[in-house]
């Protein structure tokens, strides 16, 4: 097709059209003037630009809650439709929210060290108790990360790093049937731990915790890496974290209870959890994230301010 010549307009032309627009313009300011009708004031309210941030406007009504996430999958357990185990993420960066409906599980990706940020799910004393097949140990890349275009982990990523796979969801927490344990081995919930965390205190961690879902039925859970700037690098970019979080949440007896860990990476020796334990508040403060935002504000200040051992002995 021909290459259309642009409409000149001459200056004179500019003049009149100038003329008839003011003309326009001081008709409407007029009629606007005699005829708007009195209307009640709207306050617009702002969202933070933060991605994981706690300090976001403190507030009662239900929009600290986060974004919608379309959970309906028939083999999600009822009680987490309201989502309790994900934390607060800013609805501007909800296209880096992943959910897996086979793994029951939900996690924000981090395209610059190519892992989950946190990966949030449910443990129920059913799933602890289900054990319908054998661990399947075929790490690939998450097909919905690369269907996005975002740099992902590669298996050869890890071959001699010094570090082992780390799974952030445990590949024992889904169990139930081959396609939900194949879905835990996604790169995209996969970490660079130490041998001796993941083999070690994680482990040991992990087992208490399925412990736990047995005894108060169900857990909400958000795990991940601490995702700080400048960390070290394996190869092909993948960020290395200095240290591994937990955040824990349950109801029992028509009370709920919290409690958080804190581990190092480079720990050896001692596989004993329970000294890195501490509030979620606390974790929340070092993270800047705002844990299991979907509580009622007065119940999640009360239970995050402080850990009650005894009842996670």
């Amino acid at each position: 097709m021909a290459k259309r010549t642009p409409v000149k307009i001459s200056k004179e032309n500019n003049l009149k059209i100038i003329i008839i627009l003011l003309i326009i313009v001081i008709s409407l300011i007029a009629i606007t003037h005699f005829h708007t009708i009195p209307r009640q004031q709207t306050v617009k309210t702002t969202v933070s630009s933060e991605i994981h941030t706690k300090e976001k406007p403190k507030q009662q009504s239900n929009d600290k809650k986060n974004p919608e996430i379309n959970f309906s999958s028939s083999n999600y357990h009822t009680s987490a439709i309201t989502a309790l185990e994900v934390p607060y993420y800013d609805w501007k960066q909800a296209q880096f929210v992943i959910r897996n409906k086979t793994g029951r599980y939900t996690l924000m990706y981090d395209t610059c060290y190519r892992q989950a940020a946190w990966v949030a799910y449910l443990l129920t004393r059913k799933e602890v108790r289900t054990k319908g097949t054998k661990r399947k140990n075929n790490f690939r890349s998450d097909p919905e990360v690369v269907a996005k275009g975002w740099a992902t982990a590669t298996t050869k990523d890890y071959v001699n790093s010094g570090y082992d796979r780390g799974h952030l969801l445990p590949s024992a927490d889904r169990d139930d049937t081959p396609a939900e344990n194949s879905s835990t081995f996604y790169l995209s919930n996969i970490s660079p731990q130490s041998a001796s965390l993941n083999r070690g205190v994680w482990k040991n961690l992990e087992e208490r915790i399925r412990e736990w879902a047995d005894s108060y039925d169900s857990l909400y859970i958000v795990t991940g890496g601490e995702l700080k700037p400048d960390l070290k690098r394996i190869n092909n970019g993948i960020g290395v974290p200095e240290r591994f979080f937990k955040a824990i949440l349950t109801e029992y007896n028509g009370k709920y209870y919290a409690i958080a860990f804190l581990i190092p990476n480079d720990i050896e020796g001692n596989r004993d959890f329970g000294r890195f334990s501490l509030s979620v508040n606390a974790l929340e403060d070092t993270l800047k994230y705002d844990f299991f935002p979907n509580l009622p504000d007065d119940i999640e200040e009360k239970i995050e301010e402080k850990v009650n051992m005894k009842f996670w002995r």
